[in-house]
């Protein structure tokens, strides 16, 4: 899809494992400056999950991230942003799969450049429900450099507190290591960063969902995934080698524990697991 020496230059801000990455984070990009110079996406769609942590907060990146996850902050019918999406995206990408759930998901599919691998995809997903944001709004500038793509954009996203308070819940509701890698980067290298105020925002989002986690449960939840090595190995093909190297899942694990889990209401889980 993308010239060789192209995907080879781009390495120098995606530097991960297998040329394929590296290509695909260079068609997340062109894909996140194209849709944000549209008035419609502009308006309506804030960009939030992991690959904003990576794209828009940290520079270089230190993990890839397969994914561009939207927000419809703005409440209205969704098929107009469809429509806006697709009109930038399906003379470069073809067609995509789409599925509806409990949003609506686009999910495009390539030849990569390593030949060894038939096809890739590329998942749009949009959250249509949750059309409000607990701090604002901010913009934040993206810029795409290289001879296959060049372009620069505003891309609105949410203050990053309120970002891994979704990420927060992200760990909470599913098994994948990467959402412990990034909490714990972020606390460990951001020094502004408070542990109550992603722990409050992470409640108020599951206040709204109807549920109520204590800090019991979050602790029981996260140590009875350490002991899946699934959990712990999820992140290990998403970084350089250098990153590998020095991966702690059960010191990222213990970051949570004293920085960010304490602030849940309630008391500690009795039963801890030792885990290491």
């Amino acid at each position: 899809m993308i010239p060789r020496a192209n995907v080879l230059n781009w390495r120098k801000f995606s530097p991960w494992v297998g040329d394929e990455q590296v290509e695909q984070d260079l068609i997340l990009s062109r894909i996140l400056v194209e849709l944000y110079t549209d008035p419609i996406i502009s308006e309506t769609l804030t960009f939030r999950g992991g690959t904003a942590l990576q794209k828009l907060f940290i520079n270089p990146a230190v993990r890839h991230s397969e994914d561009i996850d939207f927000v419809q902050i703005v409440p209205g019918p969704i098929g107009p942003i469809i429509d806006a999406i697709r009109k930038h995206l399906d003379p470069w990408l073809g067609i995509p799969k789409r599925k509806l759930s409990r949003g609506v998901k686009l999910i495009y599919r390539y030849s990569p450049v390593n030949p060894i691998i038939s096809s890739m995809s590329i998942k749009i997903e949009i959250n249509t429900r949750e059309h409000f944001s607990i701090l604002g709004i901010q913009e934040k500038k993206l810029v795409v450099e290289n001879p296959w793509f060049s372009g620069i954009a505003m891309i609105k996203s949410f203050f990053l507190e309120e970002l891994l308070g979704t990420k927060m819940r992200a760990l909470y509701q599913r098994k994948k290591g990467r959402d412990l890698f990034d909490l714990a980067y972020f606390l460990r290298k951001i020094s502004f960063l408070k542990g109550q105020d992603i722990a409050k925002i992470f409640g108020i989002y599951m206040e709204k969902e109807g549920k109520k986690v204590s800090r019991a449960e979050f602790e029981r939840n996260l140590i009875l995934k350490m002991g899946d090595a699934g959990f712990r190995e999820d992140i290990l093909p998403l970084v350089s080698p250098n990153i590998q190297a020095i991966l702690d899942p059960f010191e990222d694990r213990d970051i949570l524990m004293a920085q960010l889990i304490p602030y849940l209401p309630g008391d500690p889980w009795e039963n801890k697991q030792k885990q290491k």
